[in-house]
């Protein structure tokens, strides 16, 4: 759980590449076989942005947009003890709960915990 957001940030030794997040997401999706599933997480905020040294912070939107020969099956976030569902499929409809999306709190630069199911067309 949660790594993709510190490639790149050289916090572990690693060379400094702004896009190695966007690298790694991207060859995870190109392993895949078709209708293979991917799940992620990384933390969710209402924008992106670098914790200096730390982690990145994504719009939920920004990691969809990424993985763009994949389908979005789930996505939610962990609140407390619970997960938030932000985006979940029922009876072959997507649906989007915008309001919950848009009301994804900022912690301190640290976002929250996002989680993702996808699946390779």
């Amino acid at each position: 759980m949660c790594s993709v957001e510190h490639f790149g940030l050289g916090r572990y030794g690693d060379p400094i590449e702004p896009d190695a997040w966007e690298k790694a997401l991207k060859s995870f999706q190109r392993v895949l076989k078709p209708q293979g599933k991917l799940y992620i997480s990384v933390p969710v905020g209402q924008e992106n942005k670098v914790c200096f040294n730390a982690h990145r912070v994504y719009k939920p939107q920004t990691i969809i947009d990424t993985l763009d020969q994949m389908q979005i099956v789930e996505m939610g976030y962990i609140e407390g003890f619970d997960i938030i569902e932000c985006i979940t499929w029922q009876d072959k409809e997507l649906i989007i709960y915008q309001e919950r999306l848009d009301s994804i709190p900022d912690i301190k630069n640290n976002g929250k915990t996002g989680l993702f199911e996808f699946i390779k067309l």
